[in-house]
Parts: structure tokens; C-alpha cells; sequence
């Protein structure tokens, strides 16, 4: 009797080996299998087949250890179960593709050639195609594209440097502005990885969204303004003399409509798409800036500013940290989402 084969029972039945067994036993199985007309039929319907993951690497087992049960056991699965599986297998490639011999289970001239495509698309599927991708930190130089406006930028992006320098030393970020639909055009595209701030326009259900804070409005001025400062009202916000910022960002437009709603006038002597002018034009002049609170604290004792409290009450704000669905599983989105819920104390 063969290498790997069953032996015979009690009853006297056929052994259940391949084809060439020494013992003369062959089974129907694989008299059937070894059969001209069988092979034809096999051949044409093997067209029309669907080559498991599995079969192929049934395949490779018996290929690599030459014996049924050594192939059973390298795969977890029982012995009989794996011979029914590689009659199927038999039956769809139409070939018998394993002879049994003393020196154990040798491949056909067909199965040789299957042997490398076959373990060709078992290591594609297992490891390119199965195989969740990671992302390590440590050693990736992947640049992140984050859309912010500047105060955004300028309140969220040294915090997210500083989280991020030691534990991903060669991550990158581009910090980009866009006009709102282009923006959610290269968001829902993934082309931009993130939205950070405010943006009102992002909700769709493409978008998942994640609360960073809530902020209001306050004012800077120069230290030197005493007149402005020591009693400090609506009167003398009123007659001051103001800096408005008209930047993509959308909180300005929010505060500006609502001091129009409130019938506040102001003196509006300049107006800027650029903060980053803010802190020389205010230090330098007695004019006044109303800006999100927590600018207003960034800047407050930079070249002599001070902040005020508006004297009326402000509105306030959320702002959001914004990702598309299509990336909610990239190994560096989740990577990076999760910094950043770490960073800001965000609830997941």
C-alpha cells in the first residue's frame, strides 16, 4: 500500500489512493478521474470554474509535503476531508495532478505547471489582498494634507506638530485652503485627508465629523489705547476705530452677521483677508480686531496686544475635525484620527 493512502478495511473494499498505487487497489474515484472521457468533461467544465482559496492551498500542501495526511495536518483539516477536497479540485482542472508512488504523492506534468501561478495568487490574496495594511509611525514618510483656514491653522497646527515630532519623525503635513465646494470636492475624494476647524458646508453624509471645542469671539487692541481700554463699552466699541478680517475662514462671516442682526455699527477702517498682519497693524494703531477668543489669546502680549471681552454677547462656535467615509479605514487616517483625538481630547 502507497504512502499517505487509507488502508483497506475489514471488508476487503478498495484502498482510497491515487492513481498508480502499487497495490493494485485502485479506488472508482480515481479510476473515474484517471478516465479519457472523465478528463475531457472535466477539462470543459473547469472552464466555467471557481478556484477557491482554499483549493489552491490544498494544492500547495500536497505539492510541498507529498503526502495527504502531512498536507491535512500542515492545514488544520482532517484527512478525508482534504482527499474530497482534491478530488474536487481533480475534477474542476481536469487532471489528476498527484500519482500516488512509494516515494510518496508526485505531481503530473500539469500540476508542475500550475505550481508557481498557483503559489503566485495564493501569496497575492493572502498577503496583498487578505492582509489588513499597517501603518508604523515610526519608520513612514507619508504627507498628510490637512484643510484649515489660518486661524485655524494658527490655534490647532503647533499642537499637532508637537504631538506627532517624536513619535512619527518623518510624517509630513501640507496645510491647505480651498473655497468650500472644492474643498469638500477633495475631501470626499480623499485628496485631502482631513478638515480641521470650522466649515458649516461639511454636512453630508460622506462626512464623519468629530466635535475638537466650542469657542466664542473676543477683541485685541495695543496696550497704549487707554482711551479705549479704561471703560471699556458698546459706546466705545461702537467708536473705535476696526480692523475686520475677510478671510475664507467662515467664523468672521459669522460674527459680522451677527452684529449686523444686532444693529451694531462700527468704524470700519480696514478690512484684510490676511491675520497674520493682525498683531503689527493693532499694536501699532488704536484700532481694535474682533477675533475668535482663543487667537485673541495667542495673541494677547505679543507687541504690547491685550484682549478684551466684547461688550455685548458673543456668539460661539464649533469647531469640528471632518473626514470622509472612503479613508475612515486607511491605516494612516486611523493612525492620524486618533492622534488627533488624543491631542484635543476628543471622544471617539
Amino acid at each position: 500500500m502507497c504512502a499517505g493512502a487509507t488502508p483497506p478495511s475489514s471488508s476487503g473494499s478498495a484502498c482510497c489512493c491515487c492513481l498508480g498505487c502499487r497495490c493494485g487497489n485502485t479506488s472508482p474515484a480515481a479510476r473515474k478521474a484517471a478516465s479519457p472521457k472523465t478528463n475531457k468533461a472535466a477539462a470543459r467544465s473547469g472552464m466555467d470554474s471557481n478556484l477557491s482559496l482554499q483549493s489552491m492551498r490544498i494544492f500547495l500542501a500536497v505539492l510541498d509535503h507529498r503526502s495527504v495526511g502531512l498536507a491535512a495536518r500542515s492545514l488544520h483539516m482532517s484527512q478525508s476531508g482534504l482527499s474530497t477536497a482534491l478530488a474536487k479540485l481533480r475534477k474542476e482542472l481536469g487532471d489528476a495532478l498527484f500519482l500516488t508512488t512509494a516515494a510518496g504523492m508526485l505531481p503530473t506534468s500539469r500540476a508542475m505547471e500550475l505550481a508557481a501561478p498557483m503559489r503566485d495568487a495564493v501569496n497575492c490574496i493572502e498577503h496583498k489582498i487578505l492582509r489588513r495594511s499597517v501603518f508604523d509611525p515610526s519608520t513612514e514618510a507619508r504627507e498628510f494634507l490637512i484643510a484649515l483656514t489660518d486661524v485655524g491653522e494658527t490655534l490647532y497646527m503647533s499642537r499637532l506638530l508637537n504631538a506627532v515630532s517624536s513619535i512619527a519623525p518623518n510624517v509630513r503635513f501640507r496645510s491647505v485652503s480651498m473655497p468650500p465646494l472644492e474643498m469638500q470636492r477633495a475631501l470626499s475624494e480623499g485628496r485631502v485627508d482631513f478638515a480641521l476647524g470650522y466649515f458649516p458646508d461639511l454636512l453630508a453624509r460622506e462626512f464623519v465629523r468629530r466635535k475638537i471645542a466650542q469657542h466664542t469671539f473676543s477683541c485685541i487692541c495695543s496696550s497704549a489705547n487707554t482711551r479705549i481700554i479704561d471703560g471699556f463699552n458698546l459706546k466705545k466699541y461702537c467708536e473705535a476705530r476696526h480692523v475686520v478680517i475677510e478671510a475664507p475662514s467662515r467664523t468672521q462671516g459669522l460674527l459680522e452677521r451677527y452684529i449686523k442682526q444686532r444693529g451694531i455699527e462700527r468704524r470700519i477702517v480696514l478690512t484684510t483677508p490676511h491675520v497674520m498682519g493682525l498683531a503689527e497693524i493693532i499694536s501699532n494703531t488704536d484700532m481694535l480686531a474682533s477675533i475668535p477668543n482663543d487667537l485673541a489669546q495667542s495673541l494677547s502680549g505679543f507687541k504690547n496686544l491685550i484682549r478684551l471681552d466684547l461688550p455685548f454677547r458673543a456668539p460661539v462656535f464649533d469647531s469640528h475635525l471632518y473626514w470622509s467615509k472612503i479613508v475612515h479605514d486607511d491605516p494612516g487616517v486611523r493612525w492620524l484620527r486618533t492622534t488627533l483625538f488624543k491631542t484635543f481630547a476628543i471622544s471617539k
